[in-house]
């Protein structure tokens, strides 16, 4: 199966692709930085340099690499522990989770791929209500604290865009911060290669 990885030299993404590639899967890996694309082709996986928020050269890595599935795992996080400015340090994130994601859709839709799989968050951004124990049908934080709604905003519009898609299968995997695992998917990507497609 041929399947692209967007974030493929990041904390996730640079465990999954060799799965992926072990799986017998044509892997292709788009990173923003030249200097890991020979990480990446040691792995086994295509690099490519692409910057995620230039759309036109996203659909051109898309077009090329002709995906049958995309998975979404780019972040760009620079001070996850400043809570008095949370928003600011995950500003770059935010536009990934927003166009990045549009971009990223768009082309996977033109390139004919059939499963789009992206990476979420959950933890902090569930509504303060109920036991510690969260489902996907729990509701979000409909008023979280002031420097967290840019972030809420940008996951809210990843997990709407890519499970409301209707051209192609959308599949959200949501990531707790204190295990690194969530039900369906984990930190390792054994989870989320399934996802991506059980056989080769």
């Amino acid at each position: 199966m041929r399947i692209l990885v967007a974030g493929a030299t990041g904390a996730i993404g640079s465990r999954l692709v060799p799965r992926l590639v072990a799986a017998g899967h044509a892997v292709t890996g788009l990173t923003r930085s030249p200097a890991k694309v020979e990480a990446l082709s040691g792995a086994g996986a295509a690099a490519t340099v692409v910057d995620a928020l230039d759309f036109a050269a996203v659909r051109a890595a898309l077009l090329d690499a002709r995906p049958e599935v995309v998975i979404h795992e780019m972040t760009a996080i620079s001070n996850a522990s400043d809570f008095a400015h949370f928003d600011r340090g995950f500003a770059a994130t935010n536009r990934l989770r927003t166009d990045g994601v549009d971009y990223l859709l768009a082309a996977a839709r033109e390139c004919g791929a059939r499963r789009f799989i992206a990476q979420s968050f959950c933890g902090w951004p569930f509504a303060r209500m109920g036991g510690p124990v969260k489902m996907e049908e729990d509701a979000l934080d409909p008023a979280p604290p002031r420097e967290f709604r840019n972030s809420l905003a940008a996951i809210h519009h990843l997990e709407g865009a890519v499970a409301g898609s209707t051209a192609l299968e959308g599949v959200v995997c949501a990531m707790e911060p204190s295990t690194d695992r969530a039900p369906g998917c984990s930190m390792e990507g054994s989870s989320i290669s399934s996802a991506a497609g059980a056989s080769p």
